[in-house]
């Protein structure tokens, strides 16, 4: 039985998501058509002081003083509930952030979610439906909307809640039963957690979570999309899915393909990708780092499939095409525009600046342009080959020459060309360069994150004597997944094997004792941010 503590509880392909309110109260966010803004959910049932909870992938079980609700999950936008004993009431939240109407035909109850952008219908199987609202004379907004559950005559109860966003009066509740969803959902689980080598209880966490994060492909996901978290950041990045790809890349090779092309889906005629994108909107305003090309090389030694001609066909042009936009038409030098664009949005390199120059972004397009010559020359593409090799030589030289001087690394203001210094892991991130980084360098990065970044949690994104360092800071302090990865594989690779196992080894225990969150606590390692948060089970899974 898992616990809301750690975890929500959703199902592959769902667009709804259960998570506890309180000890009391489970909510329900509907993540379709509005991206994460999901925090104050749709609705939500409070059972009562002394309510006990829990979940399996099949159902959540809530035992409270005067009876015992089951959910469960069917398609894309709908929820079960069955129970005894006492009537529920079913608050629908954020009623003075939308006008509501209520409609009863054949026995379902239609509600207006204006801010969801459908409607909510309540289908009754056992027991009746109420709804109760007050909405004074001349207002289109009601003082409250509940919906109340009374029991039969036998004390049961069963009916649906239904997201609709198309056809009015689709009920697929009325077509199956409660039992039937939920054997399809244990049925589903267990089929997904034979994909995994399962040894232990958080093996079989991290198998969940991400099967949980699973959702239909709708609107702009042609395929299955593994969000990062239905919990709240239930959209997917453009470097966030790339974790979501090597974590996946010897486990199933299509679901970890479609994961790496999400954003290459959506790239535009000049080769930008968005940074962002949900199944209903792309946010064009920021990018994130290009670690495709890395991690592409990562995904490859995991599973050789990936390194057939038909896996680097899938793959080679929208990536080649990608770099080149960032070589060609991202300025003179490709450069961070703000903080977001870096993946570390507050990091303190963008304390003087939102536009810099740094020495890590070059590195990941040397790696990139490296990975595309060799990609062509095993497609037969020798004028390609030719030329991303020399680029991966030039671009791996601009990030020594360009960013360090010959003691310590670190960033340029685009706008002045002012050297400015740090205390942020970020800059460090250039260790990707690996054998193309000079020797001296290598020693300055160990020595920095063995000194200042290594950390109970892993390694910390701001130097932990820093004064800028912030515990619960984002970027400022807290410990991330990509760069607990990154930083890992690379060490192992240079040779600083006792460093990478060390760093590995406290985050895992980290997310194993608290949790796989977003970012974690540097000095604790206890969970910071977002619950059941995709890349942090990647890592550990990989690590």
């Amino acid at each position: 039985m898992y616990s809301f503590d750690r975890l929500h509880y959703s199902i592959r392909g769902s667009y709804h998501v259960w998570d506890a309110k309180d000890k009391n109260t489970l909510k329900l966010a509907v993540i379709h058509s509005h991206g994460q803004d999901i925090f104050n959910g749709t609705l939500s049932i409070d059972f009562g002081k002394g309510a006990k909870m829990g979940f399996t992938p099949k159902e959540i079980t809530v035992k409270y003083p005067e009876g015992q609700a089951n959910l469960t999950l069917f398609g894309t936008d709908g929820t079960f509930i069955k129970g005894n004993g006492k009537e529920i009431l079913v608050e629908i939240a954020n009623t003075n952030a939308k006008f509501d109407y209520q409609v009863v035909q054949n026995g379902v109850t239609e509600l207006c979610d204006f801010k969801g952008n459908c409607s909510l219908m309540f289908v009754p199987r056992k027991g009746t439906v109420t709804v109760e609202k007050s909405r004074g004379a001349g207002k289109i907004v009601s003082d409250f909307v509940n919906v109340r559950i009374t029991p039969d005559a036998n004390g049961e109860y069963e009916f649906a809640i239904e997201s609709d966003f198309l056809d009015k009066g689709a009920t697929a509740a009325k077509e199956m039963s409660y039992d039937f969803y939920a054997e399809k959902a244990e049925a589903d689980y267990k089929l997904w957690e034979k994909k995994f080598k399962i040894n232990n209880k958080y093996d079989r966490e991290c198998a969940y979570i991400l099967w949980s994060n699973i959702i239909a492909p709708l609107g702009n996901f042609v395929t299955e999309a593994i969000v990062m978290s239905k919990s709240g950041m239930s959209n997917v990045w453009s470097w966030d899915n790339a974790f979501n790809a090597l974590g996946l890349a010897d486990v199933d090779y299509r679901i970890a393909m479609d994961q790496f092309m999400i954003m290459y889906k959506h790239i535009n005629r000049v080769g930008r990708v968005p940074d962002a994108i949900s199944e209903s909107y792309k946010v064009w305003n920021f990018v994130k780092p290009p670690v495709q090309g890395w991690m592409y090389k990562q995904m490859i030694k995991r599973n050789p499939e990936f390194a057939t001609p038909h896996a680097l066909e899938e793959v080679y042009f929208d990536m080649k095409r990608n770099t080149d936009w960032w070589l060609n038409l991202r300025g003179e030098t490709p450069s961070y525009y703000h903080g977001n664009d870096s993946g570390q949005d507050n990091s303190t390199c963008f304390d003087k600046s939102e536009h810099i120059e740094t020495a890590e972004l070059i590195a990941f397009l040397a790696v990139q342009c490296r990975f595309l010559s060799e990609a062509a020359e095993a497609l037969n593409y020798p004028t390609d080959k030719k030329v991303y090799a020399q680029l991966a030589k030039e671009l791996a030289e601009k990030a020594v020459k360009d960013y360090w001087d010959g003691e310590k690394i670190f960033t340029v203001l685009s706008e002045t060309g002012e050297h400015y210094y740090c205390d942020a892991l970020m800059p460090l991130r250039v260790i990707v360069l690996e054998d193309m980084l000079p020797k001296e360098m290598q020693e300055y990065i160990v020595k920095k994150i063995t000194e200042h970044h290594l950390c109970k949690g892993g390694i910390a994104s701001e130097a932990v004597d820093s004064p800028m360092f912030i515990e619960n800071g984002y970027w400022r302090g807290a410990v991330w997944a990509p760069d607990v990865v990154m930083f890992v594989y690379a060490l192992r690779n240079l040779g600083y094997n006792d460093l990478a196992t060390q760093i590995a080894e406290n985050y895992k225990f980290s997310v194993c004792k608290y949790g796989f969150s977003e970012n974690t606590s540097a000095i604790t390692g206890k969970q910071l941010r977002c619950k059941a948060y995709a890349w942090a089970v990647n890592a550990y899974q990989i690590l």
